[in-house]
């Protein structure tokens, strides 16, 4: 389906149409949203350096994909990784976009970093969100991609690895396993007072201080108490992060003081679907607060929130989109107002999804599609997009960087995937569509 071979392009695609502003006729959702009047211009590149780009009928975890998030340099670049899934012999790499060379290349294979080879049992992706400290150092860790058994172990398989590379002099280094017997699905750094902390797989927590190159925590959190693996806020003001408790239904709200290595659960939850009337656990939010001074948050279960971590509290705002959609990843502009996100995830093979790329303005509360994505690159250039796990936004708040999973594959084939050949898009906002005010 590759009909203009774009896998074959060493540069970006530009398109800009009347076409992405309309509404597919297939979707049937809420109407709690206005459309654009100006489409947005869009930068597209399948991501190089991917060996092999398919693989046999034997590995069927096995194909290319984003699955963290996406990071921006203080001088503008942006770091993302993509894996293969495999569990043995899998093949890593951590990019770099620069939009001001307008060049995107392989900045670290992590796998030769790691000394990993095609009979190593390895993991398969970055899961977390990299990190890049003051000196320019970019911290990562790596997650499985086949769930790991106990012959694995008895292979010399011992759980994530960590790794740093910086970003102005190249220098990378492999710190080995820091937690053995766990892996870590999720993580964050704080770059201010140097600490990484991260999820893992088995209830666990590790805490990384990234200037003494030393573990500060790792084990389990008190009480029975289970940091959700999919979330890790970090709250720079106070230097504590926050997740979801899973020990029971309620999903209280959990945080972790890495200075005093502490724990604390919270009488409060996410705000109930309204659609639903299910809570649902923290997933998708801002990594800086808005305007108002709140972090915005999505739950697993598509409710959005707002989250006040001083004194701990919430407020709903209704959904991301329709009746709630899963959404992991948000970006939200350098003035606090435009909140940006892609209802859908890895979800987006369903038939219902279409792939709108919304803005939440925090001044008016109201949602805006900027534009619909599916079905406009799957008609051009038979690209079926997949969803995101990477979004972050420029420095000025004009463009948006989005890492998409996506596939060469029809939209309604049962046995399509929507993973295979990841994709890098860069969304120029038209300022008419982000208003100063």
């Amino acid at each position: 389906l590759d009909r203009l071979r774009l896998r074959t392009k060493t540069d970006f695609v530009t398109d800009r149409s009347e076409k992405m502003l309309v509404e597919p006729k297939e979707e049937q959702v809420v109407r709690d949203f206005t459309v654009a009047k100006v489409p947005p211009e869009i930068k597209m590149r399948n991501i190089p350096d991917m060996t092999p780009e398919y693989f046999s009928e034997g590995e069927k975890e096995a194909a290319w994909a984003n699955w963290g998030k996406c990071v921006r340099s203080e001088d503008n670049r942006f770091f993302f990784s993509v894996g293969d899934h495999r569990g043995m012999g899998c093949q890593i790499n951590i990019y770099e976009y620069c939009p001001a060379r307008n060049v995107l290349f392989r900045a670290l294979d992590v796998s030769k970093l790691l000394g990993w080879t095609d009979h190593t049992y390895t993991d398969g992706k970055i899961h977390g969100r990299m990190g890049i400290m003051p000196d320019g150092t970019l911290w990562a860790a790596t997650h499985y991609g086949v769930y790991p058994d106990s012959s694995w172990f008895a292979n010399g398989f011992r759980g994530s690895w960590l790794l740093s590379y910086n970003i102005n002099t190249h220098e990378a280094k492999n710190w080995g396993v820091p937690l053995a017997g766990t892996n870590l699905p999720e993580f964050n750094l704080d770059p201010v007072r140097g600490r990484m902390v991260g999820t893992g797989s088995f209830a666990t927590v590790l805490c990384w201080d990234a200037i003494e190159k030393k573990v500060r925590y790792g084990g389990c959190p008190p009480n029975g108490w289970i940091w959700w693996e999919r979330a890790m806020l970090l709250d720079e003001a106070t230097g504590k992060f926050w997740s979801s408790d899973m020990s029971d239904t309620r999903y209280r709200f959990l945080s972790f003081d890495p200075e005093l290595n502490r724990f604390e659960r919270y009488e409060l939850s996410a705000p109930e679907n309204p659609y639903t009337k299910t809570v649902g656990q923290l997933r998708g939010y801002t990594e800086r607060r808005a305007m108002d001074g709140a972090f915005y948050c999505v739950a697993q279960n598509g409710a959005m929130f707002r989250f006040r971590s001083e004194k701990p509290s919430v407020e709903s705002v209704g959904v991301n989109w329709d009746r709630g959609r899963y959404t992991a990843t948000t970006a939200i502009d350098p003035s606090g107002r435009y909140f940006y996100y892609m209802p859908g995830g890895m979800k987006m093979q369903t038939a219902n999804e279409y792939g709108p790329l919304v803005q939440y303005d925090v001044k008016t509360g109201k949602k805006k599609v900027l534009s619909w994505l599916v079905d406009y690159y799957l008609e051009k250039y038979g690209y079926w997009l997949g969803g995101t796990y990477g979004m972050e936004i420029s420095k000025d708040g004009s463009y948006l960087v989005i890492v998409m999973n996506g596939a060469f594959v029809p939209r309604d084939d049962a046995n399509g995937s929507p993973y295979g050949n990841p994709a890098l898009f860069v969304v120029n906002i038209p300022p008419e569509e982000r208003p100063v005010e």
